[in-house]
């Protein structure tokens, strides 16, 4: 991250460039509560409320910069927008950009297809389903397809899209396009994304695993609810 984008100024002209290339990161429903303020008055009265407000609240963080404060070509882009609420008070409001993502549930002869893989963000093993990022202007269908193959050697997959989630619509934008895919084979882990093992497991014993915190993937647990309401698994 540079020092342009460090400083007050960098960030909001990192801001005012991807509200002028990316509209739609900003748009207004009519009855939305939360109003993104960007004339330069507002955000600096914003800024000042927040400033305020921290200080009444003993919250020793003085950085109330507003603009785009990091970026990363795999995580997206770290905002913060100042704000009008709906009690008509301003401040700031911190916002995660994200990339788009997909995650496929495999399903081979009956049962379901898992991965044993390490997430470094939780520095603890995890059972997930195959996934990844979508790069741009890539169609998600494909991007999985990719996924099965690298991550469990699936190949020629039968795939059923279930339409996508947000994990975390509190601070993320990013959304997860949700798949199965019937598959005739598998091969080997990818050891090197971290995933040790691939196991199959019954339908019976994917929803213990959930019930009983085995898994814990958000996106995961979402898949396995759609994929059971339209009688896939």
């Amino acid at each position: 991250m540079s020092d342009e984008m460090d400083s007050p100024e960098g960030s909001l002209a990192r801001y005012r460039a991807l509200l002028a290339e990316r509209p739609d990161y900003f748009r207004a429903p009519a009855d939305s509560p939360i109003a993104i303020l960007t004339a330069d008055q507002d955000i600096l009265a914003a800024q000042n409320e927040e400033a305020a407000r921290r200080k009444l609240n003993d919250l020793s963080f003085p950085d109330v910069r507003v603009g785009v404060l990091a970026s990363d070509p795999y995580l997206g882009m770290l905002t913060r927008d100042a704000v009008r609420f709906a009690d008509r008070s301003l401040g700031v409001y911190n916002r995660h950009i994200g990339e788009p993502g997909c995650l496929i549930m495999p399903i081979i002869a009956g049962s379901i297809v898992l991965i044993r893989i390490f997430r470094h963000a939780t520095r603890e093993w995890a059972w997930e389903f195959p996934g990844g990022r979508v790069s741009p202007e890539e169609d998600p269908t494909v991007t999985a397809r990719h996924e099965l193959e690298d991550e469990i050697g699936a190949t020629n997959p039968i795939m059923q899209p279930l339409g996508s989630v947000h994990p975390y619509p509190a601070f993320s934008s990013a959304c997860i396009h949700l798949f199965t895919a019937t598959v005739a084979q598998i091969g080997g882990p990818q050891i090197a994304e971290g995933i040790i093992s691939v196991e199959t497991v019954s339908s019976a014993r994917l929803f213990e695993m959930v019930d009983n915190g085995d898994i814990t993937d958000a996106s995961a647990i979402a898949c396995i609810l759609k994929a059971k309401l339209r009688g896939l698994i």
